[in-house]
């Protein structure tokens, strides 16, 4: 019969994994970035769906908008920040009025 050996160990994760910064690295952006926030209940409040639903940049995911507070339909699903399509460029997703057209985040639909 083979004897066991041990070995002196802990366990514990690792630094990295109790870090507070990490925290903020997992968590999900949470607020529309429009220049104006056209939402009844602010800037922080998201819907499932609809007008009030916060769309992510599809980028870089570190900007937000409400679909309506930058003319987006319902149906829209991707829509990318300003500094990720480059403002004017026309990439900004939009099924209503072409953005780059002089019509940025937060200002009248036509």
């Amino acid at each position: 019969q083979q004897g066991l050996i041990s070995f002196p160990f802990s366990i514990r994760l690792p630094s990295w994994e109790n870090s507070h910064a990490d925290m903020a690295l997992s968590e999900r952006h949470s607020r529309c970035d429009a220049s104006e926030c056209l939402c009844p209940g602010g800037r922080e409040q998201a819907e499932e769906e609809g007008p009030w639903h916060l769309l992510l940049c599809c980028s870089c995911a570190a900007e937000g908008t409400h679909r309506r507070c930058s003319c987006l339909t319902n149906s829209t699903a991707s829509w990318e920040c300003d500094s990720c399509a480059g403002l004017g460029t026309g990439k900004r997703q939009s099924t209503r009025v072409p953005l780059g057209w002089g019509q940025g985040p937060g200002k009248a639909c036509q």
